[in-house]
């Protein structure tokens, strides 16, 4: 099954979405096979780069993604993050790029955002979502697929249960060490029993994310 996010680990060709958060992590993305994908991301963590920098290695790598990139209120200067992710949403909108995006208390001002670039939207997809039903709505109106890891099982938005499948979404693992095949096969398990879903659908489903993350195909 396609896994939306992932880090790198142990089996790092497997079929996934590889998403990195600095530019140090850029240059890993290369040794990734088919059906490996990569994602070139960068959080304010850490010094983000700039756009130019961002734009060259989508240029040189067409089969990159950008995974991930956003707004959190726990890193600093967040006027900053605002800039380089209304630069980075008009880049891979203008190169065909998917974006996977990060977002920590920040909900209103990242909405604000892609309402302000509509219709120049990227395919979009917000990892690790755990926030509430409302605002998954919201996300959905303007084209974005919410993206369940782990963490969804102890928030409150499990509470909604199958209806998380009647909006676009997506299961991740958001995997770093360990036992990969493991990871996904409980993140798996445990979204088709809260969801009653089967897993053939639940496959098929995260399949057809795939291409729409790698082939800008509209979801909107």
């Amino acid at each position: 099954m396609f896994d939306a996010h992932r880090h790198f680990g142990p089996n790092i060709q497997e079929n996934a979405l590889y998403a990195t958060s600095s530019r140090d992590e850029w240059d890993l993305l290369s040794s990734l096979k088919d059906p490996a994908l990569g994602g070139v991301g960068a959080l304010a963590e850490e010094p983000l780069p700039e756009i130019g920098a961002l734009e060259y290695i989508l240029k040189e790598h067409t089969s990159f993604q950008v995974a991930e990139v956003g707004l959190d209120r726990r890193f600093p200067d967040i006027e900053k993050q605002e800039a380089f992710l209304k630069d980075t949403l008009t880049l891979a909108y203008e190169l065909g790029r998917s974006v996977t995006l990060h977002c920590v208390k920040e909900d209103g001002r990242m909405f604000s955002i892609l309402r302000s670039l509509q219709p120049k939207l990227p395919n979009l997809l917000w990892h690790g979502y755990t926030g509430s039903w409302e605002t998954a709505r919201e996300a959905a109106k303007l084209g974005v697929i919410l993206s369940y890891g782990n963490r969804l099982f102890q928030s409150k938005l499990a509470r909604e249960g199958a209806r998380l499948i009647t909006i676009p979404y997506a299961l991740e693992t958001d995997f770093e060490q360990g036992d990969y095949s493991q990871a996904l096969d409980v993140q798996l398990r445990a979204f088709s029993t809260l969801s009653d879903t089967s897993l053939e659908e639940l496959i098929r489903n995260n399949d057809e994310v795939r291409t729409i993350l790698t082939h800008n195909t509209s979801t909107r």
